[in-house]
């Protein structure tokens, strides 16, 4: 069974024309958006706004020494806070912060000349460390407003932390695994490549694992401790190597001399996506049958690979047959790879 050569884009884009043709005539279906989550952030956000207008200008039609004011200012100082208002205090502005912060965070992450100097999965890891720190705090602030020492529960903590992590060694070596893939920068969120002969586009790096997806929409989770030989195919420029068959008694001199006459310049106007003229590298082998193969390369995306590798083939057989040339018995796949 030979591998199926298709791009992730193409496949996206045969599965959007799939979708049009079956949902043709049907009525248009309302937007379901969850209209709990919404009400929801809104009630949240109007709460926030609430509270920083207190926190910063109660204190003109409020007193400013009052339980209530004194209580919900995390920096007033009250001797005597009520518990329940501080902590309502303390998760609002906890939370405030932790949502801006990865607002931010997720901005710099679509913002394409800052994705390419800083690493996507290092910018998602730090806005889910905000987010589960901000849980932390909100959490050890509870227990200080009821009187419980966090100190003492924090050296425990760590006592724990050193007795699980005897028993998990096979944990604490995927979170290494996963800080070193990235901060060496071995690959990154929407990089293209190959691990185990499993070519796909990263989705998530995560502290555990990685989640590689192939152009099915099939998703490969390993470990982080699990990888060893990774290629990354998106650092530079690929190339696509096609191999033209050319029928036994046809002069290479003639089939030379097509290609020097620019025809072959003609196919990178087919398509955009061959960065550059496609190069004819010369006879590459001849067969027992007297097949003789000869080759080109065309500079292209690694998105676009399989893309190009087609249109090569279909232009470079227009191109010899339109000039007389016979082709021989197609090679397969495997034998080219």
């Amino acid at each position: 069974m030979s591998q199926v050569r298709i791009d992730q884009k193409e496949m996206e884009e045969i599965r959007k024309k799939a979708e049009e043709k079956l949902n043709a005539g049907k009525p248009a279906k309302k937007n379901n958006t969850n209209v709990g989550t919404i009400i929801f952030r809104c009630v949240c956000a109007l709460i926030a706004v609430a509270y920083f207008v207190l926190l910063f200008f109660g204190k003109f039609f409020m007193d400013a020494n009052g339980e209530f004011l004194s209580s919900i200012n995390p920096f007033s100082g009250a001797e005597n806070p009520n518990n329940w208002l501080r902590l309502a205090g303390y998760a609002v502005l906890v939370l405030t912060i932790s949502f801006v912060v990865r607002f931010f965070l997720g901005k710099l992450i679509n913002l394409k000349k800052v994705s390419k100097k800083f690493n996507v999965a290092l910018v998602e890891l730090l806005a889910n460390l905000v987010k589960y720190v901000a849980y932390l705090v909100i959490i050890f602030m509870l227990l200080k407003a009821f009187g419980v020492n966090t100190g003492e529960i924090l050296a425990g903590l760590g006592i724990l932390a050193l007795i699980l992590g005897l028993g998990v060694t096979s944990l604490i070596e995927d979170i290494v695994a996963g800080i070193f893939i990235i901060a060496e920068r071995l690959f990154d969120v929407g990089d293209i490549i190959v691990i185990d002969g499993f070519r796909g586009t990263v989705v998530s790096i995560g502290i555990r694992s990685t989640k590689i997806a192939d152009v099915g929409g099939d998703i490969l989770t390993m470990r982080n401790s699990s990888i060893g030989s990774v290629v990354n195919l998106t650092d530079r420029m690929s190339c696509v190597a096609t191999t033209i068959p050319i029928a036994p008694g046809e002069s290479i001199e003639h089939v030379e001399e097509i290609i020097k006459n620019g025809h072959i310049e003609k196919i990178a106007e087919k398509s955009p996506k061959i960065q550059g003229s496609p190069i004819y590298l010369g006879l590459y082998n001849i067969t027992q049958k007297g097949v003789q193969l000869i080759m080109f390369i065309a500079p292209c995306n690694e998105a676009d690979r399989y893309d190009v590798e087609r249109l090569m083939f279909h232009e470079l057989k227009i191109m010899f047959e339109s000039n007389g040339v016979k082709l021989g018995a197609p090679i397969p796949f495997s034998e080219e790879d």
